[in-house]
């Protein structure tokens, strides 16, 4: 009899755990199908937003241009995990009004790398490809720019977000055809950085003279 109802709690415990087990699955599930579903819906809504910025200032200069463009993308992008990505360990040696500073100069160079692609969206089209989460707080968001004519190729685009402290999604990175705009920017700047021994004011020099 007794082992009849060690039996039988051992299987009650059994079946507990394992319904647990699937309860948290489920919401783990759920979790990372509801990043993907608000990560989708920051790009398209940028892509949507970008594609009218391009129709309505195809008339306008290209300096003109940049700065409708750089609030735009302001709203979308995680301009403070951009640059400590892109200055590694030399960030924390920065004063804050060196950061500032940096940050501004960095948005102008995405805005400059980015805006020709963007810009295309006044006569191309851009279609949604697969999305996936990558861990519990990145996704990775697939699309391309496409030219129904068939005259400009394709352009892959890849998109990595996640959420910021106030539990926003915001894009940390985007790779153009498989070149990761952090990485290709993180590899200039810490040259820069290396060869003045850290000095954030050389770095800063260096974005002034290029404006």
């Amino acid at each position: 009899m007794k082992n009849f109802y060690n039996s039988l709690n051992f299987k009650k415990v059994l079946c507990i755990t394992f319904f647990l087990f699937l309860s948290f699955q489920f919401l783990t599930f759920k979790a990372y199908s509801d990043n993907i579903k608000n990560s989708e819906v920051i790009v398209l809504k940028m892509i949507a937003d970008a594609k009218k910025h391009a129709q309505k200032t195809i008339k306008l200069s290209p300096k003109e241009r940049s700065l409708k463009i750089e609030i735009l993308i302001k709203q979308f992008i995680n301009l403070d995990f951009m640059a400590r990505a892109t200055t590694g360990s030399f960030w924390k040696k920065a004063t804050n009004t060196q950061k500032e500073t940096y940050k501004n100069a960095l948005l102008k160079q995405i805005v400059i790398t980015i805006e020709e692609h963007l810009n295309t969206l006044a006569t191309l089209s851009y279609k949604p490809l697969k999305s996936e989460a990558r861990g519990k707080k990145l996704v990775y968001v697939k699309g391309i720019i496409k030219d129904d004519s068939k005259k400009i190729p394709d352009v892959n685009l890849l998109w990595k977000l996640a959420k910021d402290k106030k539990g926003n999604f915001l894009v940390l990175d985007l790779e153009i055809e498989g070149i990761s705009l952090i990485s290709s920017h993180k590899a200039e700047t810490m040259s820069i950085l290396r060869k003045n021994k850290g000095n954030f004011n050389a770095l800063l020099d260096t974005y002034t003279k290029s404006d």
